[in-house]
């Protein structure tokens, strides 16, 4: 069972851990980061009213040449864009789709770690045009000048987009948006059930019952129980979350002593770490671990599909570690303005994102209301396969945006790789 199989974004780690960090961190460190392209007579006059009927026509022949350049320059028909994107996200059908309508021809290549795109923009800035940037990355890409700036009234399609929460923020640096946002999640707080009846989590549930505290996966009843996924990227913002720490991304001296302590007594309660979407989904669904925090939450969904009882949990006291990845424009791309911007709101109208929706079980830039027309039902997007995505929690309101923290750059980078590697060597032990 693969990834693109059960639909979920091949994100973060699906790479060894040490290629997803240490290869950035040596980048970032190189870059300064972490501190931030004749004859006379009447045989003459004969000659010289050929001679201007062919500079006419010559002339003639270069106007139409320039206007049918001009025109081509402003549909970006004839160009070729390369795109860095992730599994699920540009499938074929779709860009042959855009390349028939358009006349621009795409070469999308997949990332498995926004580390891993970050490299290969860092190495070879003109060779990708449209790059999706994921949240927290968004300052080393603009600190190493490989991005241009949005123009946004250029991307009329930005209208379909009306999400509960502000997703700009996520990729504004020093005033200016740099990506679109294209598709969005969290790694959420999960229980198998089954797996923890008789044990008493009542002290981290609200008044529904339902489980809305990190801290749970502290409790000593389920020592050896926990599941948790190999990557600091992802996993350890829930940590000074479950401190209840204000900015779980940015902590001061005294705030990291205390995530170092917190982190480290996670240890018994975690039997191995995780490495990627299937693992993942095989060992809770093995009956190894019974509470999780999901590196992605189409494991529930696949979990579901084998018989498996999962409960999932969005909104969780402290906040709720999340991510998206957005459309953004390298500086190589600026020169092929037409065609990057065309392609931009091709991937945003509702029917392209409801067809991503569907096929990904992602939850893209459609609200509920979107999500739930006959246009996107036409589509493939069914009421079941809306199910298995993020967008019904969004119903809940204020409550659940008020709870996603998005992905920022950290305090210290190379510190938090450190305590990582340090909190893995006393697992399992």
């Amino acid at each position: 069972m693969n990834d693109d199989q059960r639909g979920s974004r091949g994100r973060l780690s699906s790479l060894p851990l040490s290629l997803r960090w240490g290869g950035v961190l040596a980048l970032l460190l190189v870059a300064g980061l972490l501190l931030a392209a004749c004859g006379g007579g009447s045989s003459s006059s004969t000659g010289s009213e050929t001679s201007a009927s062919g500079e006419e026509a010559e002339a003639s022949s270069e106007s139409g040449s320039e206007s049918s350049s001009e025109a081509s320059a402003e549909s970006g028909s004839g160009e070729t864009l390369n795109v860095l994107t992730w599994e699920t996200y540009d499938e074929p059908e779709w860009i042959s789709e855009f390349e028939e309508e358009t006349g621009i021809k795409v070469n999308a290549t997949n990332v498995g770690s926004p580390a891993e795109m970050f490299s290969k923009v860092k190495a070879n800035p003109s060779q990708y045009d449209i790059i999706l940037n994921t949240a927290g990355w968004f300052p080393q890409y603009v600190e190493s000048e490989l991005l241009e700036p949005i123009d946004t009234s250029k991307v009329p399609e930005m209208k379909n987009i009306k999400l509960g929460f502000n997703w700009k923020e996520a990729t504004t640096v020093n005033g200016k948006l740099y990506g679109i946002i294209y598709n969005w999640g969290t790694q959420p707080l999960a229980v198998m059930p089954e797996l923890v009846k008789g044990i008493d989590l009542s002290k981290y549930e609200n008044s529904k019952g339902e489980l809305d505290n990190w801290n749970v996966l502290w409790d000593p009843a389920l020592k050896g129980k926990v599941s948790m996924f190999d990557d600091p990227t992802s996993a350890e913002p829930m940590v000074p979350m479950a401190l209840g720490f204000k900015d779980a991304y940015n902590l001061n001296e005294e705030e990291f002593k205390a995530f170092e302590n917190k982190l480290m007594e996670l240890r018994p309660q975690v039997k191995r770490l995780t490495s990627g979407f299937d693992d993942q989904t095989a060992q809770l669904a093995a009956g190894e671990a019974s509470v999780a925090m999901l590196n992605n939450v189409a494991t529930a969904t696949a979990l579901k599909e084998e018989g498996k009882e999962i409960e999932v949990f969005n909104i969780v006291k402290g906040g709720m570690p999340a991510w998206s990845d957005n459309l953004t424009i390298t500086k190589q791309g600026a020169s092929k303005e037409a065609a990057v911007y065309k392609f931009i709101n091709f991937s945003e109208t509702p029917k392209w994102q409801a067809r991503f929706i569907a096929k990904s079980g992602n939850s893209g830039t459609l609200n509920y209301e979107q999500a739930t027309t006959k246009e996107a039902e036409k589509e493939g997007l069914t009421k079941e396969k809306l199910e298995g995505t993020l967008i019904p929690e969004t119903q809940k309101g204020e409550a659940f945006f008020n709870a996603l923290k998005f992905y920022k750059p950290v305090e210290n980078l190379e510190k938090r790789l450190n305590l990582w590697n340090e909190f893995k060597l006393g697992i399992g032990g």
